[in-house]
């Protein structure tokens, strides 16, 4: 003879509400923290872009994207091609001079900006106790 089991799950509801919670945290933070490793790239990129009139080195800046940040150079600056690629007395790379390694170098950083963030949220977060 088979009883009927009853199967109460408590704070379903809470645990749901504090997950959206922690998401709103996180994504109302993370463009910040991403920013800050983005103008960290855009400032180490016009350090090391060479300069004759500063011009170039001007033109770097970090921008916010809808996926977090992206470094950019070379608007209104035609000769910014040449320096960045190769061409014209620069040394040729396919994947970039300045702007790409840098902003490849800063990979671990914008990975420890988001655990940060992530981090900084579930602390700040409460969480339900149903019991």
């Amino acid at each position: 003879m088979a009883g009927n089991v009853e199967v109460k799950l408590l704070g379903v509801e809470e645990l749901a509400a504090a997950t959206k919670n922690l998401n709103r945290r996180i994504e109302h933070d993370a463009p910040d923290a991403f920013q800050r490793v983005g103008a960290d790239v855009a400032s180490a990129v016009q350090a090391r872009v060479p300069r004759l009139t500063g011009r170039l080195a001007a033109s770097v800046r970090a921008d916010r994207t809808a996926d977090g940040v992206g470094v950019v150079m070379g608007d209104n600056v035609p000769y910014a091609v040449f320096v960045e690629y190769g061409g014209r007395g620069f040394p040729h790379s396919a994947t970039g001079n300045y702007l790409y390694p840098t902003a490849m170098d800063a990979e671990p950083a914008l990975e420890r900006a988001g655990f940060q963030v992530a981090e900084n949220a579930i602390e700040r977060t409460s969480w339900p106790n149903p019991m």
